[in-house]
């Protein structure tokens, strides 16, 4: 009897053997084919995303931007997975992209709004100044301050020009910090609205700037009706805009700076605004 038993527990664990590999087999087997089928149907055209559409931009040709975002899109999740698939496209992937190879957008947005159709819609940075490590070699800049495109040579300058770093200064970095850069930009709004005041100045404006290490800037002055030599406005980097203006002011309305200015045989040289209580002047 004992033998009897031992034969029908050996039997029952085969058969519980038996099936326990059937059932793993049909899970292996649905597995398997909810797999190929889900590549299968997530790699068909239906669900792909046709057409690529780029708004806003106006510098940046259009086919740069579908080219790169192509590319991007023509990589495959896991090797087996197409990119290009609606709802399931790589939108961070795309955009980083975007940024890398294009510092000219300010912002970018991609969307997938309609069925096979991605949306990227870019702004594009908008150049407020210049900035030259050499008369040849010019870049420029957003209003805040960051170096994003090479700048062609210009036969006038229409922005303010920027110098003054010994050192390289790449594409996508800034040689002020943002505050500085901004405070920079005030200064020579007042600069420029106090010549206009005056009305033996009220035709010269600020042309370019240099940042002379550690504390001072110095501000080329130029008359847009004249060709001939400008002059250099010298600046305390620290000193509150009202300080500067108020140094400023009060130089071009002296007696003796006018008597002087009128009279002089050689042009202006310099004003030096950057001493408390004193301006300096000389002519060339």
């Amino acid at each position: 009897m004992a033998q009897a038993h031992e034969i029908l527990k050996a039997n029952r664990r085969a058969k519980r053997k038996q099936y326990w590999r059937r059932v793993v087999m049909v899970v292996i087997l649905v597995v398997v084919v909810l797999a190929l089928g889900g590549w299968y149907l997530w790699n068909i055209p239906f669900f792909a995303l046709a057409r690529i559409t780029i708004i806003g931009t106006g510098k940046i040709p259009t086919e740069r931007l579908t080219s790169a975002v192509e590319n991007t899109l023509a990589g495959r999740y896991l090797g087996l997975f197409s990119r290009r698939v609606n709802w399931f496209y790589p939108r961070e992937i795309i955009l980083k992209s975007l940024r890398q190879q294009f510092p000219e957008l300010a912002l970018a947005k991609v969307t997938n709004p309609v069925w096979g159709t991605l949306l990227v819609e870019a702004v594009e940075r908008r150049p407020t100044a210049l900035w030259c490590e050499e008369k040849e070699t010019c870049y420029f800049m957003d209003q805040t301050g960051l170096i994003y495109a090479f700048a062609p040579q210009f036969s006038n300058f229409p922005l303010v020009t920027l110098t003054g770093s010994a050192l390289p200064i790449l594409i996508g970095s800034r040689p002020l910090s943002v505050s500085d850069f901004e405070f920079l930009r005030d200064l020579q709004t007042a600069i420029n609205q106090q010549l206009q005041a005056n009305t033996d100045l009220a035709f010269q404006t600020v042309e370019a700037v240099a940042l002379v290490e550690p504390v001072d800037y110095v501000f080329e002055v130029r008359n847009r009706r004249q060709q001939s030599h400008g002059w250099q406005l010298l600046v305390a980097r620290r000193e509150p805009i009202a300080t500067t203006v108020s140094r400023l002011t009060s130089a071009l309305a002296s007696p003796v700076f006018l008597a002087d200015y009128h009279s002089a045989t050689t042009s202006l040289g310099s004003i030096d605004v950057r001493f408390d209580r004193k301006v300096f002047y000389k002519f060339r």
